[in-house]
């Protein structure tokens, strides 16, 4: 855009008829940079001497010197419009070079035509073309439809697959919502055991056999069973002590050899079973919580 810009330039001083050494005269600007600017060459000096330079070429050649400025950032931005030069008639004015270039693009054009006329025996040679080329035309034909069958065949394979891949999908998450729902709940012996297993720390085989020694010699079991949400604190034997959170309806075992301290958050949420037998609290306890009810081989000796 900048080499139209100052071609512009160039035709618009021509024009007018002044000659760069008068604009140099006028400018004080070397006619070497003047040749660069009309060539449309911006970058022999930083910008603020190139501005001041236009400014003095417009006022040499009588221009609106904002008007040459604006144009210029037009020209480096990339959206510089070629100005039109016209008579009062309305005709574009053309310099002697470009008419030579006109004339010589001209007659360049037709020549060309001239060596590109169709001959008179083309159309008899299309007409009576050789075996070889039907062939290359029948070959063509079959290879576009085989490319249609191939694609319609892929098309189908991608929605197959997709159908698929949609299907498994969806069996998927239905079996693993079955998966959720068909959760057994556990029973009292496998929360008891798991109780076990979380309080009690590792041991070995003879460890183990003791101690399912020593409970089976145990003369108390204590079955908690919550009817509500409920927090539970037991001491057994006054050596261990036992703080759990209860869920609604599950249970818990605790087994001693003399006795249990017992407390609850909540007195009418929970039941007591010693050995397998229900045991009825004292109406004397409070509706809010049980404390420190002591229960021994004989049931619930007191608060």
């Amino acid at each position: 855009m900048l080499k139209e810009f100052g071609q512009d330039l160039k035709k618009l001083r021509e024009l007018k008829g002044i000659s760069l050494s008068e604009i140099s005269a006028e400018s004080r600007i070397n006619p070497k940079f003047l040749n660069y600017i009309e060539s449309g060459i911006f970058d022999f000096q930083p910008e603020t001497y190139m501005r001041s330079f236009l400014k003095a070429y417009a006022k040499a050649l009588d221009e609106n010197e904002n008007q040459i400025l604006h144009d210029y950032d037009k020209a480096k931005g990339g959206f510089y419009a070629r100005r039109k030069f016209v008579n009062e008639e309305g005709e574009e004015i053309l310099t002697s070079e470009e008419k030579i270039r006109i004339s010589v693009a001209g007659q360049t054009k037709e020549k060309e035509k001239e060596k590109t006329a169709e001959p008179v025996f083309t159309k008899g040679l299309q007409e009576d073309k050789p075996d070889y080329y039907k062939v290359k035309e029948e070959e063509t034909e079959n290879n576009i439809a085989n490319r249609s069958v191939i694609r319609k065949i892929l098309l189908i394979v991608l929605i197959l697959a997709i159908g698929t891949g949609i299907y498994f999908l969806i069996d998927y998450l239905n079996s693993s919502g079955d998966k959720k729902t068909n959760v057994k709940p556990k029973t009292f012996n496998e929360i008891s055991s798991e109780y076990e297993n979380k309080i009690s720390p590792k041991k070995d085989s003879t460890a183990i056999k003791d101690s399912l020694l020593n409970a089976a010699n145990d003369s108390l079991k204590l079955m908690v069973k919550a009817l509500k949400d409920i927090k539970i604190k037991v001491y057994i034997d006054e050596n261990k002590v036992i703080e759990e959170n209860i869920d609604a309806k599950d249970s818990l075992l605790i087994i001693a050899k003399d006795q249990f301290r017992f407390s609850a958050t909540a007195n009418q949420s929970v039941e007591l079973y010693l050995n397998g037998k229900y045991l009825r609290k004292p109406a004397t306890l409070s509706n809010n919580s049980i404390k420190n009810l002591v229960i021994k081989k004989d049931g619930i000796v007191s608060q």
